[in-house]
């Protein structure tokens, strides 16, 4: 580790690094900031270690069983379902809010679980026979249970305030998605009285969108999410090497906070457009 440290620091930059879980190279991660990372989540990154220029947000493996059948709410009797921890640190907090809020509610299924075998086969009997499925911020912003909604084709409902999305460069989330601030989700009635008040041609809208675009998430497939990753992998270069470029003749200056030249991730920019200099330096 101590050598590849060494290498990393001396070269603008230093190939692909697969850190796709959050807590993935969490210590060191400092040491490997000027590669491109392929990972799932921002949540636990500073702004100087990871941004949407020059890395690749991977979509998380799926841990149910993909639905094969074609659009439809024919079988889909609940309008919600979730389940999950109820208790999850920092932006995770929400979860209990919203189970407060909504575990009474007769066409919702909201349920605590953890992973096991059984919780895997509840979900994918949840996932399968709800027409929405609730993605919460847990620890960090994303969760493969939001991966598992899109290949149930279970319209995702996210309340997950500073979500990166994989590849937004080809897939339009609104339309395969909902979301909803979480001030506005924690709301008494807020969440059930919008849910319900969606058309069921408007889910068949939602479900027909999520077809096309499903392939994306699946790993197995080959045009699937390996593709996506690699074609992102290769849009990121050109952009990746002009900052190299500019950063040569660049004369170093202090600025106070964080000088931007590159587009960062949306949990420290209102617009998801703010500039990093610091990515490549």
């Amino acid at each position: 580790m101590a050598g590849e440290a060494t290498l990393l620091e001396e070269v603008p930059w230093a190939g692909v690094i697969i850190c796709q879980d959050p807590n993935a190279l969490y210590k060191v991660i400092d040491n490997f900031k000027n590669s491109v990372l392929l990972i799932s989540d921002f949540g636990r990154l500073k702004a100087q270690q990871a941004s949407l220029v020059k890395d690749v947000v991977l979509p998380y493996s799926h841990r149910i069983n993909s639905f094969n059948g074609d659009a439809g709410v024919g079988n889909r009797d609940s309008l919600l379902f979730f389940m999950g921890n109820r208790f999850r640190k920092e932006g995770g907090r929400v979860r209990d809010m919203l189970f407060q809020v909504l575990e009474d509610e007769e066409d919702m299924i909201i349920k605590h679980g953890t992973q096991s075998l059984e919780s895997r086969r509840l979900a994918t009997q949840g996932m399968h026979t709800s027409k929405f499925c609730l993605h919460p911020a847990g620890d960090t912003p994303s969760a493969c249970r939001l991966f598992d909604a899109i290949v149930s084709l279970c319209v995702p409902v996210i309340v997950s305030d500073d979500i990166e999305l994989p590849f937004e460069d080809i897939i339009d989330y609104s339309k395969i998605a909902i979301f909803v601030p979480s001030s506005d989700a924690v709301q008494p009635g807020y969440l059930a009285s919008m849910l319900r008040s969606v058309s069921l041609g408007r889910v068949l809208q939602y479900q027909n969108e999520l077809l096309k675009v499903k392939r994306y998430f699946e790993y197995e497939d080959p045009d699937g999410a390996v593709n996506a990753i690699w074609r992102q992998v290769a849009s990121k270069l050109p952009l990746v090497n002009l900052m190299i470029n500019r950063g040569k003749r660049l004369v170093k200056r202090e600025v106070a906070g964080v000088d931007c030249s590159c587009i960062c991730s949306n949990r420290n920019d209102s617009v998801g457009t703010g500039l990093c200099q610091s990515c490549f330096s």
